[in-house]
């Protein structure tokens, strides 16, 4: 025979575990995110995957002896690819050319640093790591701006460079 007390605590432990239930689920509704899709990328990062890709490519093809082509690739559509600029651009090939004779191969390059100078200038600095000395390059874009607010990236070519520097001057 059951007790009177023990209907209602068996009905109170019911009702609590009801309730506990009932709370672990409004918390987890809560917590979990609105909208199950991802955004899209933003502008910056597309930008910033455009102008890797197109240094990626520079740095390949340095590494791999192919200078002449790689800064051509690099400066199509730049004030330095210009016939203006021919001397600067032959003085700094050949000054390029001597920091793998001088520091050893080329391993890697890594990213360091990008900034953003308003909406239609990136500036962008990697590691050179040769064999037996690193070597600073600064790359900076420069974007026609548009009639547009728009950010993303129609046109891969639209980014040309206007600065290109390295330097063996780590601090």
């Amino acid at each position: 025979m059951e007790r009177r007390g023990d209907y209602w605590f068996k009905n109170f432990l019911g009702i609590g575990a009801v309730l506990v239930c009932f709370l672990l689920l409004l918390s987890a509704l809560r917590l979990a995110p609105v909208d199950a899709q991802q955004p899209p990328p933003s502008a910056d990062t597309n930008r910033e995957q455009e102008l890797d890709t197109k240094i990626s490519a520079f740095f390949t093809a340095f590494m791999r002896g192919n200078t002449e082509s790689a800064f051509q690739e690099l400066l199509w559509q730049s004030p330095f690819g210009s016939a203006s600029a021919g001397s600067a651009l032959v003085d700094l090939r050949n000054k390029a050319e001597e920091t793998k004779t001088e520091f050893g191969d080329i391993y890697r390059w890594e990213k360091f640093e990008t900034k953003r100078f308003g909406e239609d200038v990136v500036m962008v600095r990697y590691v050179l790591k040769h064999e037996q000395y690193p070597v600073l390059w600064t790359f900076v874009f420069y974007r026609k701006p548009s009639s547009t607010t728009s950010m993303t990236m129609t046109n891969p070519n639209a980014w040309v460079l206007v600065q290109l520097r390295f330097d063996t001057d780590i601090m």
